[in-house]
């Protein structure tokens, strides 16, 4: 009873329209052109996602569908008519697992180069203004910026954070203003830190229902020709062979933070835990990525203890200088 693969074909928009899209403002000079073509970059990104969006939602149902027979058959009598559609549920299951992991990772990634060409459509509509269009197209360029500046300042930006040096005269002003700045870093990294939290304790479920799948296809793996018991399995392990834990979201259900750790990390972590976590997401192996989002998860609580530390040092300076005088 296997089913068949779902394929989702992207769309691209034709050459044709695109030369067709807003003909008079590639006509009136470089800065609208340029303008024109990342408003047309931006629309076949945001089309991409959305496409992308829908593929993974089919997944997640097709997943939950499968999840729910494979316990209605495990609640039947044992037999090998039951065991043979259990193995083959279960294969299913696992294949549309490991499709629902793939479209998950596609749709981060396109949603980061979505966040990119946004971006730079802000940037060329900003040029474009400043070379002084004509009144209509300052306006226009005007509501193209009102409704493209929410939507790029959400996109993932680079947490920086403070340096731990301070004046030994400065005031306790200035050593509050240095304590605010790292509490600000300190909630950036603690946002961080709790998805990186459920990233890894959702590959940590994917790696089980894989190894679950694993065993129950050895279990249930025998020659046609075998005699089979039919006797009852028991009820003390009802979720035997599809791992799924009572509520459990399907894998990749969560917000992906790989894609964004050269951005929102990279002056946080080090390089070297920043390159195996590209390198797991590209292996696609659900081991190799638990791991490497534990060693992440680890690096920015260390750094997250290094910075509250450093800022309860600061805020004791100030209230001792304040007592002070």
């Amino acid at each position: 009873m296997r089913r068949s693969i779902l394929v989702l074909a992207l769309s691209v928009a034709s050459a044709t329209a695109a030369a067709d899209a807003r003909p008079s403002v590639a006509a009136a000079g470089g800065g609208a052109a340029a303008t024109a073509n990342a408003e047309t970059a931006t629309r076949l990104a945001e089309r991409q996602v959305a496409q992308l969006t829908e593929h993974r939602a089919v997944l997640a149902k097709r997943y939950q569908d499968e999840l729910a027979a494979i316990d209605r058959l495990k609640n039947q009598r044992a037999s090998w008519r039951r065991d043979r559609e259990l193995r083959d549920s279960l294969s299913d299951s696992l294949e549309t697992a490991n499709q629902l992991s793939t479209a998950s990772r596609d749709l981060e990634k396109a949603k980061s180069s979505l966040a990119s060409v946004r971006r730079a459509y802000l940037t060329a509509i900003d040029a474009e203004i400043a070379s002084g269009p004509p009144p209509a197209r300052a306006r226009q360029l005007a509501l193209a910026r009102t409704q493209l500046s929410p939507q790029v300042k959400d996109a993932p930006r680079r947490i920086v954070i403070p340096d731990f040096d301070v004046d030994p005269l400065a005031d306790p002003e200035e050593l509050d203003q240095r304590a605010a700045e790292l509490r600000a870093s300190e909630d950036d990294l603690a946002r961080q830190l709790a998805g990186f939290q459920a990233q890894a304790a959702e590959l940590d479920h994917m790696v089980v229902l894989r190894k679950q799948h694993e065993r129950a296809g050895d279990l249930f793996n025998r020659d046609d020709d075998e005699p089979h018991r039919s006797t009852a399995r028991g009820d003390s392990t009802p979720d035997e062979g599809n791992g799924r834990q009572p509520n459990a979201p399907p894998p990749g259900s969560g917000p992906n933070f790989e894609n964004f750790v050269p951005i929102v990390l990279a002056d946080v972590i080090d390089a070297t835990t920043i390159n195996s976590l590209a390198a797991a997401q590209r292996s696609g192996d659900p081991v190799q990525r638990a791991e490497a989002a534990h060693r992440t998860h680890d690096a920015i609580a260390r750094r997250l203890d290094q910075v509250r530390k450093r800022r309860l040092e600061i805020e004791q300076r100030a209230k001792l200088l304040r007592t002070a005088h």
